[in-house]
């Protein structure tokens, strides 16, 4: 089929079947971990302290893991970070089977996911053309991570919603822990990915993402838009323990199928991608996922029903993964290689790390103002971002269509185009697999 065509090449295939069974383990996780720290600290502060954790490494330090990644072996690299965040997955569990967990530990051992990740992301997305040997299917492999990560988040929160009220919290870590063995052996069949031998200066090297992205009018303008929806859209997940239980009157199960909904909508949205073939018209596709988060995080907040709250994060759910994977087919389409680690690391800063910020302040309004208001604000923040990018949209297409932010759909149109699908094939160890 059309849509799972990058799934032709065995590195990727191996590589997609991994990580589908590591995401499901990390969503088991997520949501154990949330319920874990509402139930020790009835604190909605507490949820958006430890997102805030999980998240701000990537708002600090995601350009010096971008940089890192252009400069080390990628595989290696992704290696280490997988191995750390297995082990701080049976460190959480450990401390939570033994009796001994504190809402403190959740948010260290947070933190250090939170940096596991930070390096972890730029490497793993930088390997993709490696998985599919070249530019050709690139655009469809990223959609088919982003279906990896929802087919997770679909699964995850569900199976985990059960798991809570059978075995507890702590089992759901230990096997979140067994569950990144999976991507580590896929892992393994990786050939290594060193980087080229630096010539600038450290300096130099580091502001070049950031001066790619302000001059690239296409890439500066998405990813405005990201930051502003990144901030505000995906939070609903750090208030969702206290719309399940204090505004539906539900439990860990209900937490789960809520969850599950947003992951529903995000799968339709992965699957929409995929299918495309090509990167044409991919900024308008990013505009209306930014507005349909927007609409739906409102109508969530304010739905009086549980039925409409389930349909309202659908779309958020998909709004979201259109507006994330959208920007970052975007970019990986505009940017030469020897820049792509250092421009995913900086959209990276941009999707997941605004959301601790997001959630830390979501968490205070809560406190102030309860959760319905608060992310009704975010919502109409959304829709407000998603409206100045269709402002901009023919300054975008314009900009696209004179050759100054063209993407590289791999059809072959252009020498420059044809250049830089030569060398991600030269990094892939040329052909399929």
């Amino acid at each position: 089929m059309k849509i799972f065509r990058s799934l032709e090449h065995p590195r990727f295939r191996h590589y997609f079947f991994g990580q589908t069974i590591s995401v499901i383990g990390f969503w088991l996780q997520s949501i154990a971990q949330a319920w874990l720290v509402y139930r020790l600290t009835d604190s909605a502060v507490m949820l958006g302290l430890v997102t805030f954790a999980s998240f701000i490494p990537m708002l600090i330090a995601a350009p010096f893991a971008g940089l890192v990644t252009d400069r080390v072996d990628r595989r290696t690299m992704v290696l280490v970070t997988q191995v750390a965040q297995m082990l701080q997955a049976f460190a959480l569990a450990a401390l939570t089977l033994g009796g001994w967990v504190e809402p403190h530990h959740v948010v260290w051992l947070a933190l250090v996911q939170g940096i596991a990740n930070t390096f972890d992301g730029p490497a793993r997305h930088s390997l993709l053309p490696v998985m599919v040997g070249g530019t050709r299917d690139l655009h469809n492999a990223i959609a088919l991570n982003s279906l990896v990560m929802n087919l997770g988040r679909f699964a995850g929160p569900a199976i985990a919603g059960v798991l809570l009220v059978w075995i507890g919290e702590g089992w759901c870590f230990v096997l979140n822990g067994v569950s990144y063995l999976a991507v580590i052996a896929s892992l393994t069949r990786l050939p290594s990915n060193r980087a080229e031998r630096p010539t600038q200066s450290l300096v130099r090297e580091f502001s070049e993402g950031f001066v790619w992205v302000w001059t690239n009018l296409p890439a500066r303008l998405v990813m405005i838009n990201l930051v502003l929806v990144s901030f505000c859209a995906p939070n609903y997940q750090t208030m969702m323990p206290v719309f399940a239980r204090e505004v539906f009157a539900g439990d860990a199960r209900l937490q789960g199928l809520l969850v599950s909904c947003a992951g529903a909508g995000a799968l339709a949205g992965t699957m929409m991608l995929a299918a495309r073939s090509s990167t044409a018209g991919i900024a308008r596709v990013i505009n209306v996922g930014s507005l349909a988060a927007g609409i739906g995080l409102t109508v969530f907040s304010l739905s009086p029903s549980l039925g409409l709250a389930a349909i309202a994060l659908t779309a958020v759910g998909f709004g979201v993964i259109v507006t994330g994977a959208g920007t970052n087919t975007l970019l990986q389409s505009l940017v030469e290689e020897r820049l792509r680690g250092r421009v995913i690391s900086l959209y990276m800063m941009a999707f997941l790390g605004t959301m601790p910020v997001g959630g830390f302040v979501v968490g205070w309004l809560t406190e102030q103002f309860g959760p319905q208001p608060s992310l009704a604000a975010y919502g109409l923040v959304s829709i407000a971002s998603a409206l100045m990018l269709w402002r901009r949209q023919p300054a975008i297409a314009a900009a696209l269509a004179t050759g100054t932010g063209r993407p590289r759909d791999g059809s072959g149109q252009g020498d420059a185009e044809g250049k830089e699908r030569d060398r991600g094939a030269n990094a892939g160890g040329g052909g399929r697999g």
